[in-house]
């Protein structure tokens, strides 16, 4: 048994790059915290309620990133608010590894893709639902690593938020935790191991060595 962590894909594998190259691209505000705001590839979980509770609280101290995946819903619904922040609203998306590694914050679930994306990326979390039973070991692991914390609801996940980020310090610790536990060339690694075996010619069934046919 070989433990390699989870594979992801490969965009979300490569060097952090330039932050504020990053942030220009994307056409978003140098030098502002910003909070990235995900709940997978559906939109799920209480997203509208948690960005406007971050917007609330952090009302020229940052900036907000939603990505609303394929809930067109929800997408409308925010596009059409009030924001108290710079906010910047998005449908489903393939750009979410620059986000990550452009952004300071990451609020979603605890979804086991996400998180590794973000470990990969280098962003510390604030976890504000999970699938009870499923991904109740997730929320775990990120609490014992020191990578997020557990804020269930959008009042407790904004205000974990805006502790972080005013705690600059903290927050660098965590990232750098981040790029400690991450492993990025999970998925490189699985399949040398899989090659390895595939280029083995020979097996032992019962104790018998058989040749395989090439």
């Amino acid at each position: 048994v070989q433990t390699v962590g989870l594979p992801v894909a490969r965009r979300f594998c490569v060097p952090f790059g330039d932050r504020e190259k990053l942030r220009r691209e994307l056409g978003w505000p140098p030098g502002l915290p910003l909070v990235l705001v995900v709940g997978g590839g559906e939109g799920m979980g209480p997203m509208a309620a948690t960005a406007r509770a971050i917007a609330q609280g952090g009302e020229g101290r940052l900036g907000l990133v939603v990505v609303c995946g394929r809930n067109q819903r929800l997408r409308r619904r925010l596009e059409q608010s009030e924001w108290k922040v710079p906010a910047f609203i998005y449908g489903f998306e393939h750009r979410i590894p620059e986000m990550m590694r452009a952004t300071d914050l990451l609020v979603t679930k605890a979804g086991p893709g996400t998180i590794t994306e973000a470990l990969n990326a280098g962003l510390p979390m604030v976890l504000y639902s999970r699938l009870p039973g499923q991904e109740d070991g997730n929320v775990g692991y990120v609490q014992e690593e020191g990578v997020g914390v557990w804020a269930p609801g959008p009042e407790r996940a904004a205000a974990a938020a805006l502790s972080w980020l005013e705690d600059p310090a903290a927050l660098q610790r965590a990232a750098a935790r981040c790029r400690e536990i991450a492993r990025p060339q999970a998925a490189r690694q699985l399949a040398s191991i899989v090659a390895d075996f595939a280029e083995r010619r020979t097996k032992v069934v019962r104790g018998v060595e058989v040749r395989s046919p090439s």
